[in-house]
């Protein structure tokens, strides 16, 4: 029997030249207080390797409508808008049940 251990969320964000600093000071302000919220059970801010311009989040929450009230507020306190001005392009957002059953 599979039991789910709540979602990870895979997104990806697609950087402007030479907004990446700005980008980071963005997450740099904003997941200590995300990591602080009911459901967050951790959340990893990653720069590609390949290409400095494309920042990751990981997150995993206890479900995914924890995952949505984070992204309402984001929107509500006007980070989503600071984010999407550092980008060239759309977030892209990939979700994962958690499963352990092996």
């Amino acid at each position: 029997m599979e039991v789910n251990l709540g979602i990870t969320c895979v997104s990806e964000f697609p950087c402007a030249p030479g907004k990446i600093d700005e980008l980071i000071a963005i997450f740099h302000k904003s997941l200590p207080l995300a990591r602080k919220l009911n459901g967050c059970e951790k959340i990893y801010f990653s720069i590609s390797d390949n290409n400095p311009n494309v920042a990751v989040t990981f997150e995993i929450w206890k479900s995914k409508k924890d995952q949505e009230k984070y992204i309402m507020e984001l929107t509500e306190n006007g980070t989503l808008s600071q984010i999407q001005l550092c980008l060239n392009g759309f977030p892209k957002f990939n979700f994962f049940n958690n499963l352990d059953n092996f």
